[in-house]
């Protein structure tokens, strides 16, 4: 189950965070957010579905004209023998791979018995104990240079990436709704996230997909869990030993 607030879309009317580009999937600023220090900035972090598929003139326009500097590739090993596409070897842009998910992990401490939020938040419980990969992750994060767009992504842009916008978002002390919209935005549309997440009481709740409340409640579990047991995303993220300095120049990066 998931809870509502009554405050402001993350998105609403024209701006909807996307990316236009023909051949993209799934790309998605994290700029545009509240926050207590200000709004997140635009053109230094996307979120993006597989970029395999990328025609050469979207790679050229994220490249040259988005700023895009840095790829953060999220996918396993053989997902990744298929390449990544055009942008990663384009000049001046620098390609990491990570591999956040791995079946063989699993923290005690956010992943229990209970099966709440269900099989989707037990994978991203095993994509949070995989410490070495997050820290690798905020690592490429914190060392971006100032005017350069990081560019991350899996396969669709939905769980993986999903995930590392949460703490992105989540480090930055977005409103918790707003956070769960990030991710519910891969799974609905704008008007159906929005009513689902941000309606209230009401009639509202009600009529939500299925599917779209199996999400919504999958990334809520996780997310109030990860705060009720570490008390932020901070402290998770220091716990997981991303440094303090990693932390404050990823935070920054975004912040500005």
């Amino acid at each position: 189950m998931f809870w509502f607030r009554k405050s402001k879309p993350a998105r609403q009317g024209d701006v909807k965070g996307i990316v236009n580009l023909t051949s993209g999937y799934n790309v998605r600023e994290l700029g545009g957010y509240d926050t207590p220090y200000g709004r997140t900035r635009n053109h230094r972090y996307l979120r993006s579905g597989g970029i395999l598929g990328l025609s050469r003139q979207d790679a050229e326009y994220l490249r040259s004209s988005y700023g895009v500097r840095r790829v953060l590739d999220l996918r396993g090993e053989l997902e990744v023998g298929g390449g990544d596409g055009i942008l990663p070897t384009l000049p001046g842009v620098e390609y990491k791979n990570v591999q956040l998910y791995d079946f063989d992990l699993s923290d005690p401490k956010l992943d229990r018995p209970d099966n709440a939020g269900g099989y989707l938040a037990s994978n991203y419980f095993t994509m949070l104990a995989n410490r070495d990969a997050i820290c690798e992750i905020f690592d490429y994060f914190a060392t971006a240079p100032a005017d350069c767009c990081v560019l991350f992504h899996c396969a669709a842009g939905m769980d993986r990436t999903g995930v590392t916008a949460m703490l992105l978002l989540g480090l930055c002390d977005v409103a918790r709704d707003v956070v769960v919209a990030d991710y519910a935005y891969s799974f609905g549309y704008l008007g159906e996230v929005n009513a689902a997440i941000f309606a209230g009481a009401g009639d509202a709740r009600h009529k939500v997909r299925q599917d779209l409340a199996d999400r919504i409640t999958a990334i809520s579990t996780v997310y109030d869990r990860l705060i009720d047991t570490y008390g932020s995303v901070r402290s998770y993220l220091t716990d997981a030993g991303v440094s303090k300095a990693q932390l404050e120049a990823a935070r920054r990066h975004l912040l500005g």
